[in-house]
């Protein structure tokens, strides 16, 4: 082997994993065990189960990853070849001797993987690789692959020469675009060395710094659109870096910070090949350690992470052997000491007005055409932004009432990316068209959510209360999904569209959707008038819907409904990001709401008063109160919730319980409104079917459930 293998041939043995595989279900289909056969293609084609330091993100995710990696390699030798102004054939017969010597490798690594005689690709000179081209390569072997699994679904013997067929042609392309990968390191570390010799160092190392904002945004959003296109969720494409790495990551939520390690490398296996041959200047791996693959991590990072983050790179594989990445969430940029609590604020939800132009029976403010009197004005909203930034910088999402009906709103969204606020808007689509759009990109929104009830557009037109909302909702998908804005649909159950949650879900992900969010109604505001599913109905509600989200190319999430921690749990799926590491609940700990006047509560569904910031700082509120305090500890919960082996991963619905012990019915004219405390919102979740074991240990069980990224 000339290259290192730990660093630079991860994929092979990846392949070699799967050939095995791919044996053992051969050897199933022989014996009629079908559903063992199905089980192993499964994990060999789409990838198997998170391992400690690696996984195997199957043929897809790694032909997906190494596609991305050849635009990634790209990227970096034209930025140096176009800054330069190099001439590319000086550096020509090096880059064939070189990529001759990874070739040789490559051959020999894929004896027995690939069949006898297979031929390799020559040096790949032209080798660019249009979105379109990717796009239409993956399509075509999945389309084969839906026909293989089909085939073993029918019991079918014959589905066995399919699958030898099928690997083999998978097994090709991955090999191909690791070679094109191979082709454009080489090209790119050539190039920068003789950048070096001719202009120095510094020199190089400046106009990298220059672009590498630029490239990593680039090389990240190029991976995604070929990624969405063919079906990977945005909150999975950081596990296609297993294809080529071996990875430590970690993160501690009560620190609000993580870490991650890359352990090897295949760029720089590759550069610690060809810096010993030619004698170079180690300095030069460096740059692409601390610049380049700096900046694609931390847009890649940025993609899937919902909440503005800093990040920082003390140790580089090219010095300290390893890359290791300091991730630090929800800190401030103007608190002048330093601030260390258990908990802040991640999410905040901020009804920025009350005023609508829908009707919705359910909703929670009682919103209303007229134009409120005493909402923060634009100098008072910029002033709560500023002390929000004192404590954390957070992910604001922007609602109403309909927000966009607000005059001042692009305003507040400009001042809130200064501070370095990640910003949602939640609207009901009916003002959203294509100027609108532009806007929305102009002053930097990253996620817009649009409210989405039926199929049926005379049901959404009912429930939302004006006839029309549902095409210009929809019309508004369609839009935000082209400009590449973050699009989610929200939905809320009812009796009305409880049966229909499946069919939603696939016209959000049809129109252009990534995310899909379920809101479980909860008795306030007009909400209290609406007849809701049963508590059986919303656990298996909550049951059938998990179950599709493997299936499913959306990201689903849910809101009042803590219980999906639980179940998730139960079934052994796995729940990453922000659906981890945190309870169900996460009102008070890491949330809360902004009512359009300035009171703050817990969260819109729990309308207790805890301050106003016209009166109080919001650190003083978020420190202080007493409700916050007692929702961050889970030992305070009662009933049933306060000894199930849950309470730390759940913690159940704090807004229902509350409700429903207020006799919300009685005050129901006032009930959208933050009013002094009327219920018990330590109360035992009244919608949770599930009888604790009452057993100790249940604490140690949740407590060791940790966010990973």
């Amino acid at each position: 082997m000339k290259f290192d293998e730990f660093h630079c041939h991860k994929w092979a043995i990846l392949l070699r994993e799967r050939k095995q595989k791919i044996e053992f279900a051969l050897n199933a289909i022989n014996h009629e065990d079908f559903e063992t056969a199905k089980k192993l293609i499964l994990e060999v084609f789409h990838g198997g189960p998170l391992k400690e330091k690696s996984f195997d993100p199957g043929m897809f995710g790694s032909l997906l990853y190494h596609m991305a990696m050849v635009t990634k390699m790209a990227a970096e030798s034209k930025i140096i070849l176009e800054t330069f102004k190099m001439d590319y054939a000086k550096i020509s017969s090096e880059l064939e001797s070189f990529y001759e010597d990874f070739l040789s490798d490559v051959k020999h690594l894929t004896e027995g993987i690939l069949k006898t005689g297979t031929p390799f690709a020559k040096i790949p000179v032209n080798a660019f690789l249009y979105d379109e081209e990717k796009v239409k390569l993956l399509k075509r072997l999945t389309g084969k692959l839906s026909e293989v699994e089909k085939m073993l679904e029918e019991r079918n013997t014959k589905a066995a020469v399919e699958i030898q067929s099928l690997f083999q042609e998978w097994a090709l392309k991955i090999v191909e675009m690791r070679l094109r990968q191979e082709y454009e390191t080489i090209k790119g570390f050539l190039t920068a060395c003789a950048a070096a010799e001719k202009f120095g160092l510094n020199h190089l190392k400046e106009h990298i710094k220059l672009k590498q904002e630029e490239f990593g945004k680039h090389t990240v959003r190029a991976a995604l659109e070929v990624s969405l296109k063919v079906g990977m969720k945005r909150d999975q494409l950081d596990k296609l870096m297993l294809s080529d790495h071996y990875i430590e990551r970690k993160m501690d939520i009560k620190k609000f910070a993580g870490v991650m390690r890359f352990l090897n490398c295949p760029i720089f296996g590759s550069q610690k090949y060809l810096t010993a041959k030619m004698k170079a200047n180690p300095a030069v791996a460096s740059l692409f350690c601390r610049y380049f693959c700096f900046a694609h991590a931390k847009a890649m990072l940025n993609m899937v992470i919902p909440f503005p983050f800093d990040l920082t790179q003390p140790k580089t594989i090219a010095k300290e052997g390893v890359c290791e990445f300091n991730l630090k969430m929800a800190c401030s940029k103007t608190e002048t000491h330093s601030i260390k609590p258990e908990f802040l604020p991640l999410v905040i939800s901020w009804n920025i007005t009350s005023e609508c132009n829908l009707k919705c029976s359910h909703c929670y403010i009682n919103a209303s055409n007229k134009t409120p009197l005493s909402m923060l004005s634009t100098e008072e909203a910029e002033n709560l932004i500023d002390q929000i930034a004192e404590i954390s910088r957070p992910l604001l999402i922007l609602s109403g009432g309909e927000p966009l009906l607000r005059q001042d709103i692009f305003e507040i969204i400009r001042y809130s990316k200064e501070k370095g606020f990640k910003i949602g808007l939640g609207s009901n689509g009916t003002l959203i068209c294509e100027e609108t759009v532009q806007k929305l990109k102009k002053v930097g929104v990253d996620t817009v959510s649009i409210s989405l009830d039926s199929v049926s557009p005379e049901k959404h037109d009912e429930f939302r209360g004006v006839k029309g909302s549902w095409e210009k909702a929809v019309n508004a998908i369609k839009v935000l999904g082209k400009s590449g804005i973050l699009t989610q649909v929200n939905t809320t159950v009812t009796r009305q569209n409880y049966n229909e949650i499946g069919e939603i879900l696939a016209l959000a992900e049809e129109l252009g959707a990534e995310n899909f969010h379920l809101f479980f109604l909860v008795p306030t505001g007009r909400g209290v008038k609406i007849e809701t599913v049963t508590p059986e109905a919303y656990e298996e509600m909550i049951q059938q819907t998990l179950k599709k989200m493997s299936k499913c190319k959306l990201n689903v999430k849910f809101s009042c409904a803590p219980q999906f921690m639980r179940i998730a749990q139960q079934t052994g799926m796995q729940i990453r990001h922000v659906q981890a590491g945190m309870r169900g609940c996460i009102a008070g700990s890491y949330y809360c709401r902004i009512y359009p006047t300035g009171d703050v509560t817990p969260c819109p569904y729990m309308p207790i008063k805890l301050g106003n910031i016209r009166d109080k700082p919001f650190k003083e509120i978020w420190f202080n109160s007493q409700v916050f305090k007692d929702l961050r500890d889970p030992e305070k919960l009662k009933g049933k919730c306060g000894i199930c082996e849950y309470k730390y991963m759940c913690g159940g619905c704090r807004a229902r319980a509350y409700g429903l012990t207020s006799n919300f019915i009685d005050f129901c004219g006032d009930l959208h409104e933050p009013t002094e405390l009327k219920g018990d919102y330590l109360a035992e979740e009244p919608w949770c079917i599930y009888k604790p074991k009452l057993k100790e240990g249940g604490k140690e069980l949740n407590k060791a459930y940790s966010l990973c990224f």
